[in-house]
């Protein structure tokens, strides 16, 4: 998939304790957005670790604006 995004901030993200990402740079690696899904969203790869972690879950409404 290889999608360049900024990570934006969502409830979603904010409920998940992961506001930290905000701002963050990164490639998605898998999309989990299928129809058949409840929580949809992304396996994103970090350009720099967060908390000692390049990969990432994040909901489908944090993934900000190609690069």
């Amino acid at each position: 998939m290889d999608k360049h995004i900024t990570i934006v901030p969502s409830e979603g993200l904010a409920r998940m304790r992961l506001s930290g990402l905000v701002g963050r740079k990164a490639i998605i690696v898998e999309d989990l957005t299928a129809e058949d899904r409840n929580d949809k969203g992304y396996m994103v790869q970090l350009y720099h670790p967060y908390m000692d972690e390049t990969l990432w879950y994040i909901p489908a409404e944090s993934a900000g604006c190609n690069e």
